[in-house]
């Protein structure tokens, strides 16, 4: 209930600091792709959280692109591959999910491997994409040369039309499994996945272990992942698991996109996660763990406040380390009370001790009958005015209200003692 207040809270005060319509821009991917149905999905949550906002989506040809429009500042939200290269202006809201490499082959062509595409027309990917990023990257870690001859660079849709029309032999896809295009490719009997896989030197029926040589591989690209296209996951096809490599799909943003914005739009995308997921399987598995964890981009502040919601603040986060410093505080304070009120006592003590010599001199000095004795009581309350004195000086009495009283018993005192002594006329003077 109270995540609750605080989101409508949150809401309602970035309404109220903008009250007009608001537009947001997200670029996806060709129409039709999974970029651009997840966007669109992704929008129409954002929407549905907040009516005020309208969000325009516009297609791509790939990541490339879209991060070109969003270094620009004509794109406010992007899907892109978390390999892309992009500015410090690119931001990460959440991993969606994982994109997978598809090599999708002519059957007459009996391509088995990387190595074989060296003498087949294959489609390396449109340069505006992230699939041919990647391409280029594996061709070059496995040493793998293809003639200028043998590429092409173009966009999916065409790639899917030429290897149909037989202009190509091979084609990457870097899509989701379950991607429509591979779909429809795979239903024709002419064309089949060939696995990501490097035939070893010298043998023509030995490859290098599928997972052995993609781990390898991402000792160079460390966001490449090891992944399998599932058993008959294009309905019957393939007929046995195809060794691949993942690569995320991240949902971005600028970098001085609006913070609620962003925080906003990240708690719409979970909040309607059963909806994305029964319409796009690769939703599915989205949670709030994995969607910040191995991103390139760092986190957007409103994104990163999303996912700290949770957190503890630092006194719950710190309640123990408090409560012990506060336990040893009240333990510290009470000793040091303890030891003030036995030091206190103690010279309560020493000055009671001097008020019982004080009273005892004035006893004295009330049963004096000679000069003498008057003499030996004046000598006894110097000295108690001396030691006291010194007492004081060395901090052994405080100067509070007990040593005021003990002022006050000495000056009684030699008051006696004054009145006891004869007038000046009636005392005799010592003989010689």
């Amino acid at each position: 209930m109270a995540v609750g207040l605080l989101l409508m809270l949150g809401i309602g005060g970035w309404l109220y600091s903008n009250p007009s319509t608001t537009t947001v821009v997200i670029s996806t991917g060709s129409e039709g792709g999974v970029y651009h149905k997840v966007g669109t999905l992704i929008g129409d949550a954002l929407h549905q959280r907040i009516p005020e906002v309208h969000c325009t989506i516009d297609p791509s040809v790939g990541s490339t692109e879209n991060i070109a429009r969003l270094e620009a500042g004509t794109t406010d939200v992007a899907i892109v591959q978390n390999d892309a290269v992009a500015s410090q202006r690119v931001r990460s809201l959440a991993m969606l999910y994982t994109e997978s490499l598809h090599l999708v082959c002519r059957r007459e062509a009996q391509i088995t491997c990387l190595n074989d595409l060296v003498s087949h027309q294959t489609n390396l990917g449109s340069t505006s994409g992230g699939t041919s990023q990647l391409v280029n990257e594996l061709l070059s870690f496995a040493q793998i040369q293809l003639p200028e001859s043998m590429q092409t660079r173009v966009g999916f849709t065409e790639a899917e039309t030429m290897l149909v029309s037989g202009q190509l032999d091979a084609a990457f896809f870097l899509v989701g499994v379950g991607s429509d295009i591979i779909q429809r490719l795979l239903a024709d009997p002419r064309f089949e996945l060939v696995p990501i896989q490097l035939r070893a030197s010298g043998a023509s029926d030995s490859f290098f272990a599928d997972k052995a040589f993609i781990d390898g591989f991402q000792t160079r690209y460390p966001y490449a992942t090891y992944r399998e296209i599932p058993l008959m996951a294009y309905q019957g096809k393939p007929t046995r698991p195809v060794a691949s490599i993942g690569i995320g799909a991240v949902l971005v943003c600028r970098d001085d996109w609006d913070q609620e914005l962003a925080r906003v739009l990240v708690q719409a995308v979970f909040a309607h996660k059963a909806v994305l997921g029964r319409k796009i399987s690769l939703l599915t598995n989205i949670d709030e763990t994995t969607s910040q964890s191995s991103l390139q981009f760092p986190l957007h502040l409103g994104a990163d406040a999303y996912y700290r919601r949770n957190e503890p603040g630092y006194l719950a986060e710190n309640a123990e380390s408090i409560g012990l410093l506060i336990t040893l505080a009240l333990l510290t304070a009470s000793g040091l009370h303890g030891a003030k009120k036995w030091i206190d006592q103690n010279r309560k003590n020493r000055v009671d001790v001097y008020y019982a010599r004080v009273q005892e001199t004035d006893t004295l000095t009330r049963q004096a009958t000679t000069p003498d004795d008057l003499a030996k009581c004046e000598e006894r309350l110097r000295l108690i005015e001396a030691q006291a004195c010194d007492e004081l000086i060395a901090e052994r009495l405080d100067a509070d209200h007990s040593y005021v009283i003990l002022q006050n018993m000495l000056i009684r005192c030699h008051t006696d003692l004054d009145r006891k002594r004869p007038p000046p006329w009636q005392q005799t003077e010592p003989k010689a």
